[in-house]
């Protein structure tokens, strides 16, 4: 080891002449100068979570006898009123004078988020040539020796979870560990990539993350904490909370096993995450959590008995499951622990309807576990349901992609988040589409086609005055496999059939309330969105509004009159008639 992997411990000497017992933690803003909108911010689309992760770290060093300080310059961008992208520039800035950091180390999450991060990393290196910096994170751990290649200003990249490895670099850097308890690194020295990935698989997951001086209580002012946003009043206040780390499952289009590694779950104490939200209750008057689990419902016992902590705590919280659930996970007991303990979203991993489908991207449940998730929390009305739902999947006909819009229908959750089919690195679908030569595997910019950075809205601008032809391809042969294209007009029909047309039918009052509350969320985000207004307008009538109902429906029909692009698509579904 030591042999083959000298080069590494040289470049460790070379970027660290000294100790190293200062370390300034970097949350980067997650989008790009050159895809910000500062409409979209102001509008308060863009995520703005918490830096969960960098405050596991901060909490660490600190137990190990380091100083750490932590910036969050994605909060900076987004908390000003008169605004200036390049604020952030000026915030870390300060940040490294007053506190004169030994290293800095950058996280990044989404790929995204892959810019932000260099343009952080060359930032440093102007300032300073001689600062360390290092990356971490489930994007850099995803293409480490490419995010190396791009970002000449990394030094090194942490891979996995950091909570014990990058204690452990830090420690050699100052001579307090050997060689031999190394793990977890890369870099590149003398244009030759260098690697240790073996896992220090982290087993200690009790600790609850620290933020410095960081404002957690005003995060929910700036942008979207989760999914269900919309269903809390303005004064409430939301944050994040982590009770296990990993997945049962190993879904061929997602990175968290490659993350967290293949041992399955680990779960966090109960009376710890409890602590953690009474303490984020006290201190920043925190009412709302989201769950980061990728895998809440893993352990029935643990997650009912979780349920009934907070229940018995009477912290009169409310929660949602915005990363979704495994299906197979929801039991009676388990939906009326999460209803009396304060859920009001719960998101369910679907993605598919059909069974050969679901086979191929190995999903942890089956048709018959979504139909039974859906029955049992019928009885909960009061708890918002949604589904995932993808498309374009590694040769999926368009009569499969039809089986998905049946079982949507037939389930009658009350929304599906849908997307395209996004081969991010490191997950199983991404490897076989470099194989086949379909991907570059130096192309690490993947981002989803629907959301505030993806490309649906984009195409709405930009076919306004002059749309492409839009048709329906489920009236043609349903063994085709659709192309990349023609899935773009298949998400807009399965949105449509699973999420609107449906609301024709909704009569329960509760139901249109929470629908009422997410529709004008969409429509205060998405301007000029006939389809939205004009639903809108269907269930405040049906809510007995019918002054704000005529309102709305006059916005679809001048929406409709500016864009060739929506009327294209009213026309071929047979909309004018609901105008």
């Amino acid at each position: 080891m030591d042999h083959n992997l000298s080069p590494i411990f040289n470049k460790i000497k070379e970027v660290f002449p000294r100790d190293c017992r200062r370390i300034l933690l970097i949350n980067p803003p997650v989008i790009p100068e050159e895809e910000f909108d500062w409409e979209v911010a102001r509008q308060k689309r863009y995520p703005v979570f918490p830096p969960y992760g960098l405050g596991i770290i901060y909490r660490k060093l600190k137990e190990n006898g380091y100083l750490a300080d932590i910036v969050d310059l994605n909060y900076g961008v987004l908390n000003q009123k008169e605004f200036r992208y390049s604020v952030w520039k000026d915030q870390l800035k300060q940040k490294i004078l007053q506190f004169k950091p030994d290293l800095c180390a950058i996280t990044c999450l989404y790929s995204m988020s892959h810019q932000s991060m260099k343009d952080v990393a060359d930032f440093i290196k102007e300032y300073n040539r001689k600062l360390p910096v290092i990356a971490g994170g489930v994007h850099p751990s995803a293409a480490p020796e490419c995010v190396l290649n791009d970002c000449e200003s990394i030094d090194f990249v942490s891979l996995y979870e950091g909570d014990s490895s990058f204690i452990t670099l830090i420690d050699f850097i100052n001579g307090k560990t050997l060689k031999n308890k190394f793990s977890q690194i890369a870099t590149k020295y003398k244009n030759t990539y260098i690697i240790i990935d073996n896992r220090k698989m982290e087993d200690d997951i009790a600790s609850a993350p620290e933020f410095g001086d960081l404002p957690i209580g005003n995060y929910h002012h700036l942008g979207k904490i989760g999914a269900y946003h919309y269903l809390l009043s303005d004064e409430v206040k939301a944050s994040t909370v982590l009770s296990n780390r990993g997945c049962r499952g190993n879904c061929t289009f997602c990175s968290v096993k490659a993350f967290y590694g293949g041992n399955g779950v680990r779960q966090r104490d109960i009376t710890t995450v409890v602590d953690e939200m009474e303490s984020l209750y006290k201190k920043y008057n925190i009412r709302h959590f989201m769950w980061l689990d990728d895998d809440l419902l893993f352990n029935e016992k643990r997650a009912i008995n979780l349920f009934k902590e907070i229940t018995r705590r009477q912290l009169n919280i409310t929660w949602d499951a915005s990363n979704g659930v495994v299906a197979s996970g929801i039991t009676p007991e388990i939906a009326l622990g999460a209803y009396e303990s304060g859920c009001i979203g719960l998101t369910i991993g679907i993605e598919s309807g059909n069974p050969e489908i679901l086979h191929s991207i190995r999903k942890p449940s089956g048709i018959k576990h979504f139909k039974r998730a859906a029955e049992i929390l019928q009885e909960y009305p009061d708890i918002f349901t949604k589904g995932f739902l993808m498309a374009g999947f590694l040769n999926e006909t368009l009569g499969q992609i039809l089986d998905t819009i049946h079982l949507a229908r037939e389930l009658s959750l009350d929304w599906y988040p849908i997307q395209i089919l996004t081969p991010f690195p490191a997950t199983g679908v991404r490897k076989v589409l470099e194989e086949e030569g379909i991907v570059e595997a130096n192309d690490i910019t993947s981002r989803f086609f629907v959301g505030s950075t993806g490309g649906q809205r984009l195409r709405e601008k930009q076919e306004k005055t002059e749309a492409k032809e839009f048709y329906n391809p489920f009236e043609g042969s349903l063994n085709k496999i659709p192309t990349r294209e023609e899935l773009k007009d298949i998400w807009f029909i399965m949105d449509y059939k699973v999420n609107y047309e449906k609301i024709l039918l909704e009569g329960r009052p509760v139901k249109l309330r929470m629908l009422q509350k997410m529709l004008k969320d969409v429509c205060n985000r998405v301007h000029e969105n006939p389809l939205a207004n004009l639903y809108l307008g269907i269930v405040e009538k049906k809510l007995g509004n019918y002054n704000e109902s005529q309102r709305l429906k006059h916005f679809a029909e001048t929406y409709l009159e500016g864009s060739t692009f929506w009327r294209k698509r009213f026309e071929a579904l047979d909309l004018y008639r609901l105008v």
